[in-house]
């Protein structure tokens, strides 16, 4: 199914799929890996998953890097800041409920807010990893999950250069990735 999402692109399904686990778990805890390739240690730093306990429940903020691919797909991962988002709740019975997100700002590490791309600039290989992330969220979820993509601008964010973090503000919580994200090669 993958393979027909994304045509003969040079992306590695298998990354995809770890990144949508990533953002579906309902998991609190994970087990480090062990030897990690630097693809893994960049999924690893990529994705903040935020217990807020009862009620607030659990977000999940996943920075779709460059560095977490091989092949073409990083030269266009450079060029954005793609995130996805997830909030769930516990509901009484214990299932887990996702909220709608809103109100979300990006930013620099500096504060400058980064620019959204407008839904029709959207490069093609970036919206067939965003419909991947949300058919697997809905079939993982029987139709219930929810799963904001947001695409912006790099601007001076970029994941291997140092100082250039990401700031994404988010229900009175200011969630924060520091560059160079581990896993960058150690020239950059």
């Amino acid at each position: 199914m993958l393979k027909a999402v994304f045509g003969g692109s040079q992306v590695r399904p298998l990354l995809v799929v770890g990144l949508v686990a990533g953002l579906v778990a309902n998991q609190t805890a994970t087990a480090r890996p062990w030897k990690p390739t630097p693809q893994q240690q960049t999924q690893d730093y990529s994705t903040i998953t935020h217990n807020k306990g009862t009620p607030g429940g659990r977000v999940v903020i996943n920075w779709i890097a460059a560095p977490a691919f091989t092949g073409s797909l990083p030269l266009i991962l450079e060029k954005y800041v793609v995130l996805s988002v997830t909030h769930t709740v516990t509901a009484p019975g214990g299932l887990q409920e996702y909220q709608d997100i809103e109100g979300l700002q990006v930013t620099d590490q500096e504060g400058h807010a980064l620019k959204e791309v407008d839904q029709n600039d959207i490069p093609p290989t970036i919206v067939s990893i965003l419909a991947a992330l949300e058919a697997t969220v809905r079939q993982s979820t029987q139709g219930k999950g929810k799963l904001k993509n947001l695409v912006f601008e790099a601007g001076a964010v970029h994941a291997c250069t140092k100082n250039s973090g990401l700031v994404v503000a988010f229900e009175g919580e200011k969630y924060t990735w520091d560059t160079p994200m581990p896993g960058c090669p150690a020239s950059q």
